[in-house]
């Protein structure tokens, strides 16, 4: 059966069940509807297991009036993938998950976060994080798909440069300072600061991670997870964490100028620390911490390294396909006249793909990169104020190869489009 078949086979199943008898379980045995086998219970493991066949990362929920539109993300596009579910059936789906992320049915008005576990055709084990938050037109909820068999990578495996990987490697292993690791939502931060510590973790160290929420556990790290709802804030756990006697301490991302400033004193005492920040580069770090009210002279003396990132769709190696840029096209003008001179032979997708991709032309996707060193020039030119085109100057004087010059570097390997990048760049 064809999956829209056995989804729309699915869904007439739940409709004809959406009953008295499913809402008078929501409401006096709630603790039994996470494992009572039900059509509705079916249709979510369908949507699912669809969703981890097509190699999403999220699955959206989003309510249109009479009926919710089903979309995924899959290599960062959206792509409406079922057919809209039927209003009636979608407001026991959504008590469903609810309860089985041990949240409030009742609470409709403001936003909830959640999680559950989820086991995947061929037994592969997901942690489902849940996003509910109303619209105007009803509750939307959005399903990030952690798999800690695929997602969960080493160093090596996280497409740096072999220059980049070896400095990356030596600055987190050895020495002192912080390394931030930077760029916009979703450009894999997180499974850089996981690849960082699984690196470190040995019995000689004392690692302890400050997450919200903690997404990959990891045997032998410290997981720290904040609760907001309690107080249990960043800043408190900071605070706390600075007299455990810590040999590497990671922050899953600052979000306010104290937490900053007590990441950064930390650094000074010589301990190693990383975290994420949500900036759209490595240059670009450094004014959003001096916006925070960090002193300059203290970003110089504490930061290490930065790396900044994005990520972009990866073309499959299977059915790209070979072409030379013209000097005088756009592609030409993004390039230059002296990178086209090099080499003038690039990839593309093919239009529809073939078997191996499923189809897109696209497998995945793959990270561009910057390395900024703060030291020599660089540290004199952020303790010194410098404008931005002058700090981006001394940084590439300095030995950092921009996002954009690494990703044309991919590019000519066939790894990435030119027309990905010029989006962004």
């Amino acid at each position: 059966m064809e999956p829209q078949e056995e989804y729309c086979h699915l869904l007439k199943r739940a409709r004809q069940n959406t009953s008295s008898g499913l809402l008078e379980m929501v409401r006096e045995q709630p603790a039994r509807l996470q494992d009572e086998r039900t059509p509705l219970a079916e249709l979510i493991e369908f949507i699912l297991n669809a969703a981890v066949a097509e190699k999403a990362s999220d699955v959206h929920f989003e309510p249109l009036g009479q009926e919710v539109r089903i979309r995924l993300r899959i290599n960062g596009c959206m792509k409406q993938f079922f057919q809209e579910m039927p209003w009636e059936l979608y407001g026991n789906l959504l008590s469903r998950l609810k309860i089985m992320c041990s949240l409030d049915i009742s609470e409709k008005r403001l936003p909830q976060d959640g999680r559950f576990s989820f086991l995947a055709t061929g037994n592969r084990a997901l942690d489902i994080r849940v996003s509910i938050v109303p619209m105007i037109n009803g509750e939307k909820i959005v399903l990030r798909l952690l798999n800690n068999q695929d997602s969960f990578k080493g160093l090596e495996q996280l497409d740096f440069s072999s220059r980049n990987y070896e400095v990356l490697r030596q600055k987190c292993s050895s020495g002192n300072g912080a390394v931030l690791l930077s760029g916009p939502v979703n450009s894999g931060k997180t499974t850089d600061l996981y690849a960082i510590l699984s690196m470190l973790n040995k019995e000689g160290r004392n690692i302890i991670s400050i997450e919200d929420p903690v997404e990959y556990r990891i045997d032998g790290i410290n997981q720290i997870q904040v609760n907001e709802k309690i107080g249990y804030t960043f800043e408190m756990a900071l605070r706390a964490v600075l007299r455990q006697d810590f040999d590497c301490l990671a922050v899953g991302e600052l979000r306010s100028a104290e937490a900053a400033e007590l990441l950064i004193t930390s650094a000074l005492t010589g301990r190693r620390v990383f975290a994420t920040l949500h900036t759209p580069g490595a240059v670009k770090t450094i004014f959003r911490l001096l916006d925070m009210g960090i002193k300059p002279y203290l970003l110089a003396s504490a930061i290490s390294l930065i790396v900044g990132q994005r990520l972009v769709k990866r073309l499959c190696p299977c059915c790209r396909q070979e072409y030379f840029v013209q000097k005088e096209s756009g592609e030409g003008i993004f390039l230059g006249g002296k990178v086209l001179g090099q080499s003038d032979r690039f990839f593309r997708h093919r239009e529809g793909g073939c078997a191996a991709c499923n189809y897109t032309g696209y497998a995945g996707r793959i990270a561009v990169q910057e390395l900024l060193f703060v030291e020599g020039e660089v540290a004199e030119a952020v303790m010194n104020r410098a404008k931005y085109e002058d700090l981006e100057a001394a940084a590439i004087e300095n030995g950092m190869t921009g996002m954009k010059q690494d990703g044309i570097a991919k590019a000519a390997l066939g790894y990435l489009e030119l027309t990905e990048l010029m989006e962004i760049f």
